[in-house]
């Protein structure tokens, strides 16, 4: 009898804390159980400190400004056909390449090695294809003759550091310059910073170089500078005078471009000292 009596006190009990167990899980889920009402009508709800929000939606586009002057920019549509280089400027062009590949034969080989043979009309023709602007008969000739040359460490460059570019980099840097000037937005950048007519020749390796201005067609050579502006003053007319005038500094030991003197390095490699 006293074992019925306990076992049966006991199930009561169990039977309690599982009841209360049951009700305070379902009242902390939901809030709104009777004892949640219970205790609302007991006392005043606390207040509860307001979470800031954070949204994962993407940002409202913001709008870009556009040029509202010509960049000149015309990627992938340039001229499908080069214009036939004259006699006379293949001939000036091998002349002074033969100059300079003489004299890195005899005192720099291991800078001669870096100069890339010569470019296929075909991939010529793309590069022009790409840039969106006729080249320059001179630079056409150039490419005839080396396709650039080959890394930029111990590599043939103009002085002081302007190393000439391959089809495949006249084109990218085209590229890159046209959409940087294009997604600017600045009409003052126009011409300034970059144009489209612009067609480069030679790089740095740090974002600067050389390019032949097409705007009117005369390939006129120049400089640009991606933190500054496009310079003329100081250099050679065209690309051709300046490949001479190096050749020259080479033969003689001389200065060019204010005083850059040609040395020869360890490794049997040109460089360029700079003026003092």
């Amino acid at each position: 009898m006293r074992k019925s009596w306990g076992r049966a006190v006991v199930v009561a009990v169990a039977s309690v804390v599982i009841v209360s167990g049951l009700v305070f899980a379902v009242t902390a889920r939901d809030g709104q159980g009777r004892g949640a009402q219970w205790l609302s009508a007991e006392q005043a709800p606390r207040p509860t400190p307001r979470t800031p929000s954070y949204s994962t939606a993407a940002p409202a586009p913001t709008t870009r400004p556009t040029l509202t002057v010509d960049s000149g920019c015309r990627l992938g549509q340039g001229p499908a056909e080069l214009t036939p280089v004259p006699e006379a400027t293949t001939r000036r062009v091998n002349a002074a390449w033969d100059r300079v590949e003489r004299w890195l034969a005899a005192n720099a080989p291991t800078t001669a090695a870096t100069l890339r043979p010569a470019a296929t009309t075909a991939r010529i023709a793309e590069t022009q294809r790409k840039t969106g602007v006729a080249l320059p008969a001179e630079l056409v000739a150039f490419l005839r003759r080396h396709d650039g040359v080959s890394g930029i460490g111990e590599s043939f460059a103009l002085p002081p550091f302007h190393h000439l570019a391959s089809t495949e980099v006249v084109a990218d840097e085209a590229k890159v310059l046209c959409e940087v000037l294009l997604s600017s937005g600045s009409d003052d950048s126009v011409g300034s910073w970059w144009h489209g007519r612009f067609v480069p020749v030679a790089v740095n390796g740090g974002g600067d170089g050389l390019f032949l201005d097409q705007r009117a067609g005369t390939g006129r050579l120049g400089s640009w500078d991606h933190e500054g502006s496009v310079r003329f003053e100081g250099w050679p007319g065209t690309l051709t005078e300046f490949l001479e005038q190096t050749a020259t500094a080479l033969e003689t030991r001389g200065t060019v471009l204010g005083g850059y003197r040609p040395v020869v390095t360890g490794n049997r490699a040109l460089d360029w000292d700079f003026p003092r």
